[in-house]
């Protein structure tokens, strides 16, 4: 069994490829979560035996309750599935909610998606990812806690700099090698890569403003050693600070969209790769250049 999870910008969908029982086919995320608490959902190593929170699992893809009437591909799949969600649980003493197995190839690490069940799945902004390594498996969960942190900063600056509410930011790690405590000064030391997704109304930053604003935030990100891609999105008649995170794909959509502006550094950090939308040109500065702007 292995599902093939694509992750956009404001929502999970999940193609599964049954193993070798030749058919394709799209599902919602299983609603299904564990409780390792409970004895009866202690790691199964008889092929004969699926507890009841697999057999859920297995029932919400379509598939036979049964061990016997699994192929050993799929048998080895839902066990894998179920010792990496159980791994998540009781690391962090919480409950997660699966959404997604990738099984192991040539190519590709064995990986689990899923979601804490506090948190919700927040159109996929609140997945985390499990691999498998010869020692076991490695998570990304601890990662939220810098993101989340650099998510309220960059806000913070933000609502300042325009001494406003009508601008928000919302971020999605791209990569994460630093935890919150290794952090010195607020200096994420070029180790975190965020995309973030910016909405300023037009009455506080319009299409002549957003560069200006858009240098002092490139400024502010190199100051404090923080990576990624920025994407600047002007609207008008929208109160900004309503906006929540899945909205983001519709409001481009809406007839108050005005356009964007995105930029990001150089992989040596000493260009500036900027465009917009009303020009449509795709542009390179030196990095001093652009920051003097």
């Amino acid at each position: 069994m292995k599902k093939l999870i694509a992750l956009f910008t404001a929502t999970i969908t999940s193609v599964v490829c049954l193993g070798s029982c030749g058919r394709t086919q799209t599902t919602k995320p299983p609603q299904t979560s564990i409780n390792t608490s409970q004895a009866e959902t202690s790691i199964q190593t008889s092929n004969d035996i699926l507890n009841d929170w697999q057999k859920e699992v297995l029932a919400a893809e379509g598939l036979p309750t049964e061990a016997n009437e699994l192929t050993d591909s799929q048998l080895r799949s839902i066990q894998r599935i179920y010792e990496m969600i159980t791994y998540l649980n009781e690391k962090y003493s919480e409950e997660f909610i699966y959404a997604g197995y990738l099984e192991p190839a040539a190519n590709q690490t064995e990986t689990l998606y899923a979601y804490p069940r506090l948190l919700g799945n927040d159109y996929g902004r609140n997945t985390v990812t499990v691999k498998a390594d010869k020692d076991g498996f490695t998570d990304d969960y601890s990662d939220r806690s810098i993101v989340d942190y650099a998510e309220e900063m960059a806000n913070d600056f933000m609502k300042d700099y325009f001494d406003s509410d009508q601008v928000i930011a919302f971020f999605k790690v791209n990569a994460c090698d630093i935890k919150k405590n290794e952090m010195v000064d607020g200096d994420f030391q070029w180790k975190l890569g965020v995309s973030d997704i910016i909405f300023v109304n037009e009455d506080i930053c319009n299409a002549d403003q957003v560069e200006e604003f858009a240098v002092n935030y490139a400024k502010w990100l190199y100051e404090h050693e923080l990576d990624g891609r920025h994407r600047i999105n002007i609207v008008k008649d929208m109160d900004i600070s309503q906006i929540t995170y899945g909205e983001i794909s519709d409001i481009y959509d809406y007839d108050t969209y005005i356009g964007d502006y995105t930029f990001s550094f150089g992989a040596s950090k000493d260009k500036v790769i900027h465009s917009s939308s009303f020009d449509s040109n795709v542009k390179e500065t030196e990095i001093e250049t652009y920051l003097s702007n």
